[in-house]
């Protein structure tokens, strides 16, 4: 069985392990750690609330305005920051829809030109059955691309989420600040 200074040690040990702030033997009596003492003035200070105020409510809403103002326009910066790189696979996703319709309509119209005189002269066709032939196949490529483009377009998240989180947190503090 342990007794005095042994004792002290090893439930020191535990304590100390915990991150529990300890008090520390000095010769005469026990000496508060800085941590136990910032521990018990944070504490107290919660416990008792900020000290009361001789202003108005005018006089309150008056100076938060150029903070509130400087805390939205922050907001924005940082919705802006957020958006932009949505924005610009938004683009670029953009421009792979237009430049595959361009491509489209340029290339494929004379391929299936060729394509349409190649089944007239090899297989016998009539004019009307190579250009429907060729009709399908290019619905089938323009559907196909213009579904790749969508489906980009839908898996992109618009929505600035650290910014509207921040936001409510800021509605929830100046809702506490007006509370009595």
């Amino acid at each position: 069985m342990l007794s005095g200074r042994g004792l002290y040690k090893r439930i020191r040990g535990y304590i100390v392990r915990l991150g529990v702030p300890i008090l520390v033997p000095r010769r005469k009596g026990w000496r508060v750690t800085e941590q136990q003492e910032r521990v018990e003035r944070f504490s107290k200070e919660l416990r008792e609330g900020p000290p009361p105020s001789e202003r108005s409510i005018k006089e309150i809403l008056d100076t938060l305005r150029p903070q509130l103002q400087q805390l939205l326009s922050k907001q924005i910066e940082m919705a802006r920051t957020e958006l932009i790189p949505v924005a610009r696979q938004a683009g670029i996703a953009t421009g792979l829809l237009v430049v595959g319709a361009v491509f489209m309509l340029l290339f494929l119209v004379f391929f299936f030109l060729t394509g349409m005189y190649f089944m007239v002269e090899v297989f016998g066709f009539p004019y009307w059955a190579a250009a429907g032939i060729d009709t399908v196949i290019l619905l089938l490529i323009g559907g196909g691309l213009a579904g790749a483009g969508a489906n980009k377009l839908r898996t992109l998240d618009p929505k600035p989420h650290r910014t509207i989180a921040a936001l409510q947190e800021n509605v929830e503090w100046v809702k506490g600040q007006l509370r009595p």
